[in-house]
């Protein structure tokens, strides 16, 4: 009986190790106001409204993982809004496409009335189930590049 105890006991203990790793890594510093104060790779799903980017992959085909970084460094993203639609959302719009281009649309709008640069924002999105149940609601995020920073940003002295 001793040893089946010892047993439980040790394999708690690492379980809870295990799940305490995710509360010892929290995500990106951030400060006060929620923005990113240094450049760290997450998931993409971790990225929170007004984060700023890169994606990892060269042609950005891959996009399970990205750096987030202090808005002020060089990057190519911004998080410009974020949201969830039900699987009625997506079906009353047609598709899930049409229904996170349609989401996504004022909020694109209005971003892209503020840039100052010569160079007109792209519009794109990330869309992630939020369970991996079949009918589950889906998280996105309205992403756009990000003009006026690319035309003023200076890569920081190594």
């Amino acid at each position: 009986m001793r040893r089946k105890l010892l047993v439980m006991a040790s394999v708690m203990s690492v379980g809870l190790v295990l799940g305490g790793c995710s509360l010892l890594n929290p995500g990106p510093p951030r400060d006060s106001d929620g923005r990113v104060t240094e450049s760290t790779t997450i998931s993409a799903r971790d990225l929170k409204d007004s984060d700023c980017f890169t994606f990892n992959s060269a042609d950005g085909g891959i996009v399970d993982q990205v750096t987030v970084m202090p808005c002020a460094l060089n990057h190519e993203y911004i998080v410009i809004g974020q949201g969830k639609l039900t699987p009625a959302d997506v079906s009353t719009a047609g598709s899930l496409q049409n229904a996170v281009s349609a989401a996504c649309s004022t909020i694109f709008d209005t971003f892209k009335a503020g840039v100052k640069s010569e160079t007109r924002p792209k519009q794109e999105f990330l869309v992630f189930p939020e369970t991996d149940k079949s009918d589950s609601d889906q998280l996105y995020s309205c992403i756009s590049t990000d003009p006026d920073q690319t035309a003023s940003a200076t890569t920081p002295a190594p």
